[in-house]
């Protein structure tokens, strides 16, 4: 019997939190040994401080440098680069969660730096280090994948912007000091996005994004920022109306770009309305509106407090985590090869059913009708629910690390019959 194992994310126990690692290799050394069956284990686990450790064993080479955390202090912060293609073709892959602020040590602290972080300077935290990391990449890769969650800041990746264009903008400049700052954006400001573009140029960036959520409104991250802490909602408003002058400037310092038309007031008159340069202005706030629409409803651009619309607007490619972490590990050949599937979760909820690595796993299993079974910790979503998700089977896996191993060991020797006769 030949098992895939694919671990989601971490398990909160009563008696310690296992890592997604850990969890890894506890539940396929108990499998193998209760079962007989050969494990293909692999970590599915985008989410914040997962990303990097999920592609260790595809992309093994780290390069270690030196950016700005989202409060602005200098911090080591390490990347991956896999390996070359025939061509020597690299792609390097950058965590944006490694830049969170943090109360560590930091190699240097901005005037008025606090080492107790809180929500409080949400508003003013930077991806500023973001945009240094991505430059570094860029020298050492034709392709740079950026996973945008866990960096805790919401300035819709303006700081990255800053970085990427090379001006750093000011250690004043609106695009360094928060999302709640961007109110103050202008046409300059904005038009770093073409000269970040074009140090970019000939390298192919893809923002792997950890939620689908658009930049604005109600459903957006503000939206979302609000609903997760109600104390946060005065924040999420102010944060809204920036990142929507942000997005407006941005857009249309790219339509002006792509149209060479820079659009004019539409009121002076029916007469001068009528003629050419009027049309063409109308043409141009068309275009600035059409942009600004395509960007900020994007699903992704609201990931990692905007981040995803940043890349976005240097061109980026936004796709779901999952999705590219199990590319990179060769999940469909895996599944191909497996007579059976286990993924792993923390709790099976609605959540877990249909998005994440569940959903990644099943799609690629029922294509092939191979069972899937989840082991959780604990398990709220019914029968019928994992029936429409493709799981074969759910199980608890208690709250102690005991229980786990016990129920592991139980399930192994169950679906080792079933999957055997299959």
């Amino acid at each position: 019997m030949r098992l895939l194992l694919a671990v989601a994310e971490p398990l909160a126990l009563t008696d310690g939190t296992l890592s997604a690692s850990e969890v890894r290799d506890l539940v396929g050394a108990v499998w193998e040994a209760s079962s007989g069956a050969l494990v293909d284990a692999c970590v599915l686990d985008p989410g914040a401080d997962g990303f990097l450790r999920a592609l260790a064993e595809r992309a093994p080479d780290e390069v270690v440098t030196v950016a700005r955390d989202a409060r602005g202090r200098d911090v080591p912060v390490t990347f991956r680069l896999g390996p070359a293609t025939p061509g020597g073709a690299r792609t390097a892959y950058v965590e944006a969660a490694a830049l969170r602020a943090t109360t560590g040590a930091a190699l240097t602290d901005p005037p008025g730096a606090s080492a107790h972080p809180d929500q409080g300077d949400l508003g003013a935290r930077t991806s500023y280090g973001v945009g240094q990391v991505v430059a570094q990449a860029a020298r050492l890769a034709s392709r740079v994948v950026v996973a945008t969650g866990g960096l805790g800041a919401h300035d819709a990746g303006a700081g990255m912007v800053a970085a990427l264009a090379g001006t750093g903008n000011g250690p004043d400049g609106p695009l360094t000091r928060g999302g709640a700052a961007l109110g103050e954006v202008g046409p300059a400001d904005a038009a770093q996005v073409l000269a970040a573009r074009e140090h970019l140029a000939g390298i192919e960036l893809v923002g792997a994004v950890d939620s689908d959520l658009p930049l604005l409104g109600l459903h957006g991250t503000n939206g979302a920022l609000a609903d997760a802490d109600r104390a946060l909602a005065a924040l999420a408003q102010e944060l809204e109306r920036a990142h929507g002058h942000w997005a407006h400037e941005v857009s249309r310092a790219l339509a002006q770009a792509s149209t060479g038309a820079a659009p004019r007031s539409l009121l002076a008159g029916p007469t001068a309305q009528a003629g050419p340069v009027a049309q063409a202005a109308a043409a141009a706030a068309q275009a600035v509106r059409e942009t600004s629409r395509a960007l900020t409803t994007l699903p992704g651009a609201g990931a990692g407090g905007g981040l995803g619309f940043g890349l976005a607007a240097l061109g980026a490619r936004l796709l779901p985590g999952t999705a590219v972490v199990a590319d990179v590990v060769g999940l469909d050949a895996r599944v191909a090869a497996a007579d059976l599937a286990v993924v792993v979760v923390d709790v099976l909820d609605a959540s877990a059913v249909h998005d994440g690595p569940l959903p990644e796993v099943a799609r690629r299993a029922a294509a092939l009708g191979l069972p899937v079974v989840v082991l959780a910790r604990e398990v709220l979503a019914g029968r019928r629910e994992q029936a429409a998700a493709g799981v074969s089977g759910a199980y608890e896996l208690g709250h102690d690390l005991s229980a786990a191993r016990a129920r592991v060991g139980r399930v192994a020797r169950t679906w080792s019959g079933r999957a055997s006769g299959a």
